[in-house]
């Protein structure tokens, strides 16, 4: 009894000494229930997880001691690790080889105005030093992976917009951890003049980024290794990729550096080189959500209000400045990148949310014993921003994948080939085999085709075409083959401008080419994905003329998810 009084005046916390078992069963079912809460009240599972971790954490019900929480330190770097490889798999090359420009101009954009706004506002309203300012605003650039990630497998969202923030958020990781490393040694050459020279401060970041990729690309390529050349695979994918993704990350806090990073660079390896990318990655699907719920929870006991009080004018500012920058520098990239209206008109709100990447950063610079004089203002600054944007980003993030229209989209869809990634623009050829054989060529690429060769599928595509012409009139063509093998219909999309000759029904010039791949097992759905594909451009000739003026493939994209085509493109299960 006396123990309860002592805990009830928060003078205790409610279970000393409790076994690590306990505890983590404790955080398995906060994030389980109040997850589920907060998806009740259209919040973001993560954000109901973080005030769960707040609410068990030692200024509100106090459970359990803080040394409690810190036999979960390897966990914590595992699930980064998770996270990371989670994120290396969206950088799918062959995906993204439309989105290039897009994602390179958000991704600079977002960094070259936050680091100097945050920088600015610190140093004329914080009155912070300037290696102060300097570290704040490179850790003030980063968007946490973790979060992002969670929303968008919540709301099972795909498209070009969710291909593009997950892109985005990758790309910033690497390029915030190399801009801090440049900005730390700065900091630590002016407060110990002449110790660290220019090239050194410029070099090191660069060293370490290479650790992160020769670890990381060692470790995948011998993965891929072990499960394609050897004739007896020695344990289950599960295993295999359990064994890569904890080596990767035990590799780099051995070596100190990031386990993010190198799990990321493992990730994409997998994804852009490995036949079996789709069973390394479905792994941990069954279990993605109570552990990435399990870690938000485990953040959220972390987060210390204290720092809000000490940071004071510091942490505000901060807060603010940073959600200036980060609103203007992908909202500007965007422009740049002649993006659609849609990604104009949201990106600037869905890069918010800022936890593991920053806490991991500032985590460095606590540890260091040139910054000691600086560490607790760095690090009661730093939490104050992650308390504010862990709670706001993730709604912001979820609210943005809403607004795009493609919340509830990850689903098998009839005319699952309208991606970006599946549109080439300004098709030349002189001649309809020319084309055929261009687009047969892009289809073998963009899908990864492994199980026909390229030479085959030519073969298949032209013969088919000469029994008679696929070129159904009103400027289209539908060619297509009946294939052996493959897990589905897949399909590519070309536009001419100019038009091609494709002795069609009509004798008008084809300038929208839709080359459909079928196994042979699905010849039903082939005939469906035909005649749908017919309707859409013969029933809403305004979309053709849409689609042959459109400047890039995301643009394409944006057309065909018009209601109109939606209606012809429906999911599986429905």
């Amino acid at each position: 009894m006396n123990h309860l009084f002592s805990w009830i005046q928060h003078e205790t916390s409610l279970i000393i000494n409790a076994n690590a078992l306990l505890v983590l069963s404790i955080l398995i079912l906060t994030g389980i229930v109040i997850g589920n809460l907060a998806k009740k009240f259209k919040l973001p599972s993560v954000t109901g997880c973080i005030v769960g971790g707040v609410l068990l954490g030692p200024y509100v019900l106090n459970i359990f001691t803080e040394s409690a929480y810190e036999a979960f330190s390897p966990i914590t770097h595992f699930v980064l690790g998770l996270i990371g490889l989670t994120i290396g798999s969206h950088l799918d090359f062959r995906k993204l080889h439309n989105a290039g420009k897009r994602i390179t101009w958000i991704t600079f954009m977002d960094v070259l105005i936050t680091a100097p706004i945050v920088f600015l506002a610190l140093k004329q309203f914080a009155g912070l030093a300037i290696e102060e300012c300097l570290l704040l605003s490179a850790i003030a650039c980063a968007t946490a992976p973790g979060s992002v990630l969670h929303v968008v497998k919540e709301r099972k969202a795909k498209g070009m917009f969710t291909k593009t923030i997950l892109a985005v958020v990758a790309f910033n990781n690497v390029v915030v951890i190399l801009l801090f490393y440049t900005l730390y040694y700065y900091a630590v050459g002016r407060l110990k003049p002449g110790d660290v020279s220019l090239v050194q401060t410029m070099l090191r970041p660069l060293l370490y980024l290479s650790e992160s990729f020769i670890t990381g690309g060692t470790v995948g390529f011998a993965l891929i290794y072990l499960t394609e050349k050897r004739k007896k695979v020695l344990f289950s994918f599960p295993a295999m990729v359990l064994f890569a993704l904890v080596l990767s990350v035990g590799i780099s806090q051995t070596l100190h550096f990031s386990g993010l990073l190198t799990s990321l660079i493992l990730g994409m390896i997998i994804t852009n080189y490995s036949r079996f990318r789709d069973d390394f990655f479905s792994a941990f699907h069954d279990l993605e959500e109570i552990i990435f719920a399990t870690f938000f929870v485990l953040a959220g006991t972390h987060l210390d209000f204290h720092a809000l009080k000490v940071a004071g004018v510091a942490g505000l500012v901060l807060i603010v400045s940073r959600f200036i920058g980060k609103f203007i520098g992908p909202t500007l990239g965007s422009h740049f990148a002649d993006s659609t209206i849609t990604v104009r008109k949201w990106i600037g709100l869905a890069l918010y949310p800022l936890a593991g990447v920053a806490i991991g950063l500032m985590l460095i610079i606590t540890d260091t014993p040139i910054f000691q004089p600086h560490a607790s203002t760095l690090a009661a600054i730093v939490l104050s921003a992650v308390i504010f944007f862990e709670v706001i980003g993730p709604i912001l993030t979820g609210m943005t994948i809403s607004k795009s229209g493609e919340s509830q989209k990850n689903r098998l869809r009839l005319l699952d080939f309208l991606q970006e990634e599946y549109i080439r623009l300004n098709i030349s050829a002189k001649d309809k085999w020319e084309a055929l054989e261009s687009m047969s060529e892009f289809m073998h690429k963009v899908h990864n085709i492994k199980e026909l060769s390229l030479d085959k599928l030519k073969k298949g595509v032209i013969a088919r075409e000469k029994e008679i012409t696929t070129g159904i009139g009103n400027n289209i063509a539908i060619p297509h083959v009946i294939v052996e093998g493959g897990p589905a219909i897949r399909g590519v999309i070309g536009i001419c401008k100019d038009g091609i000759d494709f002795n069609s029904m009509d004798d008008q010039p084809v300038k929208i080419i839709i080359l459909i791949a079928t196994p042979k097992d699905r010849y039903e759905l082939h005939l469906q994905v035909l005649a749908n594909v017919a309707k859409i451009f013969s029933h809403h000739s305004h979309i053709k003329e849409l689609i042959i003026h459109a400047r890039t493939p995301e643009e394409v994209y944006e057309i065909l998810q018009r209601e109109e085509v939606d209606k012809l493109n429906p999911f599986f299960e429905d």
